[in-house]
């Protein structure tokens, strides 16, 4: 009877240390369970684990959630504590690649391997590391190609020059690039010639080339070649700038070159017999070359009299010489005339004038028309149009007359 006693009073007392071990042992993170890193192989995560409660043997395990994408170098670490160890770190290492990679964020458990039945998982048992953007996510944004582009100012219209971009490394986001187009020592803002010259341009999310456009605009402005400067200034979004791949250059060549004439007015006399007017193509006012001359232009041009006595007669005043109403300049040539035959006659006349008038709206080739766009030629009074004042008749003899009795 004594033996039976104590066997049921041993067993009453294993099973209340069982329930007092099971209520009294737990599993955990100790400290810090969020962190926030960057790629690097000297990126080291710090996890303590600890027992709280009744001192057992106990192995943890703590493992990566989700998809293994290889940011780390292992995803499983186990730390076995000792019933004299209250606590136990487990070092989880950062992989360093060259994948671009924008935030990510990655969630450790803690967990059970062994122990016995009476230790429990608490809290916090979940760790939280956040490993940055890195590997240019975002992309490096520069244009693929920086050799010079030259083209021609086009007449009457737009043209559009393509410019592409280029997202390398990561495509992560959407990110936006600004530029500006510059010119240095232009007579004109680089806005006059081309459009915009400012701006952004935005690249949504996974793409890797864009294209954009600058448009060039016909002015109608004599100029020289002129070079832009297209310059990406700054990136937004997490992407950066390629400094060497940053700015491309656009050359207009030289374009329309000024037509006009070198006098606006002429006065000649009626025996001068021909004369000339000189007509100029790619000379400024102060007789300057500017725009282009390699190819053919031309301009017709009118004659305009009037009806009064004033206005000269076409043929019997003066003859145009030119068999057509056309000033033509090949390749290369700046100047030359019109030549009008001043006829001399007996017929008395006052000052008479005609004009020579170039029309714009024939004109042909790379040129525009400037002022003076109209010659006035005048010629003199001739064969004596007020007439020769004379006494008539005129005296043979002196004549004698007395003061006092010749009646007046």
């Amino acid at each position: 009877i004594l033996i039976s006693v104590l066997t049921v009073a041993g067993l009453v007392l294993m099973l209340l240390n069982a329930s007092v071990r099971s209520e009294s042992a737990e599993l955990r993170f100790q400290g810090q369970t969020q962190f926030v890193v960057n790629e690097s192989s000297r990126a080291i995560v710090r996890l303590v684990v600890e027992r709280v409660g009744e001192p057992v043997n106990v192995t943890a395990l703590v493992l990566l959630q989700g998809e293994d994408t290889g940011d780390f170098e292992a995803t499983t670490a186990a730390a076995f504590l000792l019933s004299s160890e209250s606590s136990k770190t487990i070092f989880i290492a950062v992989r360093d690649d060259d994948i671009p990679e924008a935030d990510e964020t990655f969630v450790f458990s803690l967990r059970l391997q062994s122990s016995s039945n009476d230790v429990m998982v608490g809290t916090p048992n979940t760790a939280t590391i956040t490993i940055l953007s890195n590997d240019n996510a975002f992309g490096i944004i520069s244009f693929k190609s920086t050799s010079l582009i030259t083209v021609e100012e086009p007449r009457g219209r737009s043209q559009y020059v393509p410019l592409t971009l280029l997202r390398e490394k990561g495509t992560y986001g959407t990110v936006t690039v600004n530029f500006e187009v510059s010119i240095f020592g232009g007579p004109n803002p680089a806005s006059e010639d081309l459009s915009p010259d400012i701006g952004n341009i935005t690249i949504p999310p996974g793409r890797a080339v864009v294209v954009f456009s600058i448009m060039i605009q016909d002015d109608k402005l004599p100029e020289e070649d002129e070079i832009f400067t297209v310059r990406l200034t700054e990136a937004a979004g997490g992407a950066l700038l390629n400094p060497n791949r940053s700015s491309v250059q656009i050359k207009i060549f030289r374009n329309d070159a000024p037509i006009r004439f070198s006098k606006s007015t002429l006065v000649v006399s009626e025996n001068i017999g021909v004369i000339s007017l000189s007509v100029t193509r790619g000379r400024t006012e102060d007789g300057l070359l500017i725009g282009s001359d390699d190819r053919t232009v031309s301009v017709a041009y009118a004659v305009i009299t009037g009806n009064g006595a004033a206005s000269a007669t076409p043929l019997e005043d003066f003859v145009d010489l030119q068999s057509e109403r056309m000033v033509v300049f090949p390749p290369g040539v700046h100047e030359t005339e019109l030549r009008f035959n001043i006829k001399d006659d007996n017929i008395p006349e006052i000052a008479e004038s005609f004009q020579v008038v170039l029309l714009e709206e024939t004109l042909l080739g790379d040129t525009v028309l400037m002022t003076p766009s109209v010659a006035l030629v005048s010629i003199e009074p001739n064969d004596k149009p007020y007439g020769v004042l004379s006494i008539s008749p005129s005296p043979i003899q002196p004549h004698v007359i007395n003061e006092d009795l010749t009646p007046m």
